[in-house]
């Protein structure tokens, strides 16, 4: 199924989002292990931060693919083009 892109020039914060999920997502779903591999290599973390972490990368790249999948429907259904 091939998915249309149409610029939103009234929304432009839904537009750049739509556009950039690709890489965006990921980015920002790996912020939280990011930020406890560096408090763990710093030391004073055990190895259950460092896990935490993974989970709430894994929580925050689900959530914020719904998120997106949401805007998609609510840019391609209710917003005027």
């Amino acid at each position: 199924m091939k998915v249309e892109r149409v610029a939103y020039q009234a929304y432009p914060c839904i537009d750049f989002l739509l556009k950039q999920r690709g890489w965006l997502l990921p980015l920002i779903a790996l912020l939280p292990l990011i930020a406890t591999i560096v408090a763990f290599s710093s030391g004073g973390m055990t190895f259950w931060v460092l896990a935490g972490g993974a989970v709430a990368s894994a929580v925050m790249y689900l959530l914020l693919r719904a998120f997106i999948e949401l805007l998609q429907v609510l840019a391609d259904f209710i917003l005027p083009r």
